[in-house]
C-alpha cells in the first residue's frame, strides 16, 4: 500500500486551514441584527424584512422573517457592516377565508405595510460590525 507524498498531505492540510479560516473571517465580518416591526401601532406577526445595499455601502442583500413582531438575523446571516435601504412586508390575516388548493379553504392573505415603507421605501440603517438592534415602528 502507497502512502500520499508528504508534500501533498501538506497542501491538503493547507488548503483545509484557508478555507476555514476564510468562512470565520466572513462570518466575524457580518453583523448580527434584531429588532421589534410594528404597522400603525399592530405587531407584524407574519412578513419578511429585507437589507439591501446602499450605493457606496454595504455588502449582499440579506433577508429575513418577521415573527410575532420581532426579527433576528445572526452573525451567519446578517448583513456586512455598511447602509442598508430596508424593505418590510407583512403577509397579514384579514380574518376572512377564501378558496385554497381543492376545496380547501385557506386564510385570506394582503400586504399589510403600503409600498412606502416596502417597493419604495426610504428607510435606511447603519449596519455596524457586532450587534445591532433596528425597531422599526411603522406610521400609516
Amino acid at each position: 500500500m502507497h502512502s500520499p507524498h508528504p508534500f501533498a498531505r501538506l497542501l491538503a492540510f493547507a488548503g483545509a486551514v484557508v478555507l476555514v479560516l476564510s468562512a470565520g473571517c466572513s462570518a466575524g465580518l457580518r453583523g448580527s441584527v434584531d429588532g421589534k416591526v410594528s404597522y400603525a401601532g399592530q405587531s407584524v406577526d407574519q412578513g419578511g424584512i429585507a437589507f439591501i445595499p446602499v450605493e457606496g455601502g454595504g455588502g449582499q442583500s440579506v433577508t429575513g422573517h418577521i415573527f410575532g413582531g420581532r426579527y433576528t438575523l445572526d452573525s451567519n446571516a446578517g448583513p456586512m457592516p455598511g447602509k442598508y435601504r430596508i424593505e418590510i412586508t407583512w403577509r397579514k390575516k384579514t380574518g376572512n377565508k377564501v378558496p385554497g388548493e381543492g376545496d380547501h379553504m385557506r386564510d385570506e392573505i394582503v400586504m399589510g405595510i403600503p409600498p412606502k415603507y416596502n417597493s419604495e421605501s426610504e428607510l435606511v440603517r447603519e449596519v455596524k460590525p457586532g450587534h445591532n438592534t433596528f425597531d422599526f415602528d411603522l406610521k400609516e
